[in-house]
């Protein structure tokens, strides 16, 4: 599992964390900070509310994880996405924006295999939305797979995580509404697992669109595209929830005080047998 392990000690990663805070505060009029800034305790993932979207990104927890390591995954992702918003605004899962998206995420001490940003391959010329997002995560865990076996099942956690959004018109038409732009769409589907010695685990796959669907234009149900308008980055990510402790006030201070820049709505994985 070394291979996986982040290069940025504990002791950095309280430092940086300090730092994007700090930062975000300074920036801050006094009379718009709120007077608490922790995050709401009462706003965390359940077994049965085991997915969540922030914004125009969705996050699914596996069965093997407990709810203290999916709230604290949540709100690793949530600052990640906070940071990319800020420095690169109006630039969501552009280069930049996935750019300062890992480089917030290593900040935080989480591992990432990097695969770059690049336009999508396909061997069809027109493809659907839900087809592409399981096509990256395959290609993701194709990369680690030799060397940790276990990080299979984040393929099973992206099916019923888009199968549950399928399920779910409420959160289906929000997260269209996140997800749609003038000039295409732009989206982030995030699986995370926790491994047996403690170890989180996820994949990222951020995906921009460019031009219209050609076929109706509700995402993962009709959503249809040509794959030269598809550009992605994709991520391997580890994180140690030890680390966790080290910062939390500070990166619940954080979310507490920037909580209204993401839309958040939880729900249900597709349950399977």
């Amino acid at each position: 599992m070394s291979t996986f392990e982040s290069l940025v000690s504990v002791a950095q990663s309280v430092e940086l964390v300090k730092a994007r805070v700090s930062k975000r505060k300074a920036l801050a009029p006094a009379e718009l900070r709120p007077r608490t800034l922790a995050v709401q305790l009462d706003d965390n993932p359940t077994k049965e509310l085991d997915a969540v979207m922030l914004g125009d990104a969705l996050v699914g927890y596996g069965k093997g994880m407990s709810l203290n390591n999916m709230a604290i995954i949540e709100n690793v992702m949530t600052m990640a996405i906070m940071e990319a918003n800020y420095k690169v605004p109006n630039g969501k899962n552009t280069q930049p924006w996935y750019s300062e998206f890992v480089g917030c995420l290593r900040d935080l001490g989480c591992f990432i295999a990097d695969d770059g940003y690049t336009q999508y391959s396909s061997s069809s010329l027109r493809v659907d939305m839900d087809y592409v997002i399981k096509d990256i995560v395959k290609g993701i865990l194709d990369g680690v797979k030799a060397s940790l076996p276990a990080a299979s099942v984040l393929g099973a956690v992206i099916d019923t995580t888009v199968g549950g959004l399928k399920d779910d018109a409420k959160t289906l038409n929000l997260f269209n509404g996140e997800v749609k732009i003038p000039e295409g769409a732009r989206l982030s589907v995030i699986p995370c697992e926790e491994l047996e010695n403690g170890i989180l685990v996820a994949s990222s796959a951020s995906v921009k669109q460019t031009g219209s669907s050609h076929n109706g234009g509700v995402l993962f149900v009709n959503w249809q595209s040509s794959a030269l308008e598809i550009f992605r980055g994709k991520s391997f990510i580890t994180f140690n929830p030890a680390r966790y402790e080290e910062y939390r006030s500070d990166i619940e201070e954080y979310l507490g005080a920037h909580r209204k820049e993401v839309l958040k709505q939880r729900f249900s994985r597709r349950r399977t047998a």
